[in-house]
């Protein structure tokens, strides 16, 4: 089944295609991603997390949601990156939304 879309415009004019929706296996690869390489001790009272992971949770969120950017698909994680700050921003903050209550 194919799975609807939805199409939105960043502040500087970028298109982006992004999913409706993530599935659970999608949020789960990003959770198994994240944690994969992250151990807390059972005795421990505060384990200690990357700060970094909120930026990796974001960029895996993203990569996973958007389907393509500005009528391609092509190299789609590296343009993501290389887009204005506020841009990236805005397609943060719609894609969010389709985790939330997952995170």
């Amino acid at each position: 089944m194919e799975r609807q879309t939805k199409e939105i415009t960043t502040p500087g004019g970028h298109k982006l295609i992004v999913k409706e929706y993530l599935t659970a296996r999608e949020v789960n690869g990003v959770l198994q991603e994240l944690f994969k390489s992250r151990e807390v001790s059972a005795d421990e009272k505060n384990p200690k997390l990357s700060l970094l992971m909120g930026i990796e949770r974001n960029i895996k969120l993203i990569e996973n949601a958007v389907v393509s950017l500005d009528d391609s698909s092509e190299n789609l994680p590296e343009r993501l990156q290389d887009l204005p700050a506020t841009d990236y921003a805005a397609i943060l903050k719609e894609v969010q939304k389709l985790a939330e209550g997952n995170f």
